[in-house]
């Protein structure tokens, strides 16, 4: 298992310096974060008005594991459909855009909606420690990016629906992690963080599978 995530993960150079700003003080791999961005985005979304179809939980920059940024997209009764952001910091959320229909045409009727209410902070807690065993040995745990929960949904244009199975719901995440010894590089008197990420997608048993973008 090791070796498939290894041999599946991208290599990326960011900044060295990390952003620090609008620190939450929520680590991205613990339930009690997971608990507070949910509650968050319940009291933000008006469930008479809206269905969720999709929601991202994002850490703050690269490699903070500050999960501080909740990302939704949601469906009207008119059919329309739009994303918007949370902050854990208290900011104020963005504004509703537009989602494109092109690829996102969702139906409200016909869209069962993502159940904020039987999402458990303890289970996605749980899935981020299991994908941390399969870091291949020699590299060190740095941040989760990413955790998202996305339903399927129609798309505007036909070509996009291939493979799909309307109201299939998915979960996924992305784990970056650093190579022992090699974490940093230089040139010219500027420094990269040399890091590599994986996508883990949960399986309907529960199980985690590694599979390449």
């Amino acid at each position: 298992m090791q070796k498939n995530f290894y041999s599946l993960i991208t290599a990326i150079a960011a900044l060295c310096a990390v952003s620090c700003d609008a620190i939450t003080g929520c680590p991205a791999d613990e339930a009690n974060s997971y608990a507070k961005a949910i509650e968050l985005t319940r009291k933000s979304v008006d469930g008479e008005r809206f269905k969720i179809y999709s929601v991202s939980f994002m850490e703050m920059s690269e490699l903070s594991n500050d999960l501080g940024l909740v990302t939704v997209k949601m469906v009207n009764k008119d059919d329309q459909a739009f994303s918007q952001s949370y902050y854990l910091s208290g900011l104020e959320p963005t504004d509703l855009r537009e989602v494109q229909s092109v690829f996102e045409s969702p139906e409200y009727e016909t869209t069962v909606g993502i159940d904020l209410g039987k999402l458990s902070p303890e289970t996605i807690a749980a899935q981020i420690a299991q994908a941390k065993t399969m870091l291949p040995e020699g590299h060190t745990f740095k941040s989760v990016g990413c955790y998202e929960i996305e339903e399927e949904v129609p798309a505007g244009m036909e070509h996009y629906n291939r493979n799909k199975v309307m109201g299939r719901q998915t979960a996924s995440f992305t784990i970056r992690f650093t190579e022992d010894g090699k974490e940093t590089e230089s040139s010219a008197g500027k420094t990269s963080i040399i890091y590599y990420e994986g996508k883990a997608t949960v399986n309907p048993d529960g199980s985690l599978s590694i599979k390449d973008n």
